[in-house]
Formats: C-alpha cells, structure tokens, sequence
C-alpha cells in the first residue's frame, strides 16, 4: 500500500511540474506567435511599399470620399480612423480604392490624431496622384 501511495505522490508532484510549466511556457508562446505574427506582416508591408517604389506606375485619381469613421467595439473601445474613396483610370478601365498608403492590407496602424489630417490632404473632388502596380492596376496606393 505504501508503494501505490509513493506512487500516486509521485504522480501528484509531476503534474503539479507539469502545470506550474504549462502556466509559463504557455503566456511565453502565445506572446511570441502574435509577436511573430506581426513581424512576418510588417515584412510583408515593407516588401509591397520597396515594389511600389521601384516599379509601380502613377496615375491620376479623384477623391469621392474623405471622412473620418469612427468605430465601437462590444468591450467599449473606439477607434477613429480616415476613410478615402477615390477613383482612376488605367488602360481605359475605371478602378475604386480605399488603400492610402502600399502595404496598409498587410499592416495598418491608425493614429486617430492622424486621421482627420489625412482627411485634410484628400478633400473630396481633388485631383490626386495615385500608384498603382502596372501588372494588377486594382492594387494601388495614393501614398507609398
């Protein structure tokens, strides 16, 4: 009998170990995969914006839309943030768009002190350059 309490003692102090560990490799993981997460989206960001600079075309745009948008969320948070709508042409083809900088698909972080000084630079009706991958014209960019 004292064997199987030995045993089961034993038993009771691995698991313990074993959850004291769980309790700090797991937190340790979680943080390291949105870390590296992000990181792999920000390197994708970086690769578009370097493309854009080197081999996309410009063209120009008219802005449709320029508000600032504020969104709620259900833990009570908000966030503010510019929307523009603009449109060009490429080849004879009219195309939308919503991105303002290369690389916002992969990576977007809004300031909202930013937002309503990049609805300030794209008033609606003005005429804008916009850059536009020449192989895809739909991905474009008014800023890169």
């Amino acid at each position: 009998m004292e064997i199987f309490a030995l045993i089961f003692s034993g038993i009771m102090i691995l698991v313990s170990i074993a959850g004291s560990a769980c309790a700090i490799i797991l937190p340790i993981l979680i943080i390291g995969g949105i870390g590296y997460y992000l990181y792999k989206r920000n390197q994708q960001s970086m690769a578009q914006r370097q493309d854009a600079q080197q081999n996309w075309s410009s063209t120009t745009a008219t802005i449709l839309m320029s508000s600032v948008q504020t969104s709620h969320s259900s833990t009570g948070g908000s966030s503010v943030y510019p929307v523009i709508v603009y449109q060009y042409e490429v080849n004879g083809k009219t195309y939308q768009s919503q991105t303002v900088r290369v690389g916002d698909k992969f990576l977007k972080v809004n300031i909202p002190s930013q937002a309503q000084k990049t609805v300030d630079k794209y008033p609606i009706g003005a005429k804008v350059t916009v850059y536009y991958d020449p192989n895809n014209p739909a991905e474009c960019a008014l800023e890169r």
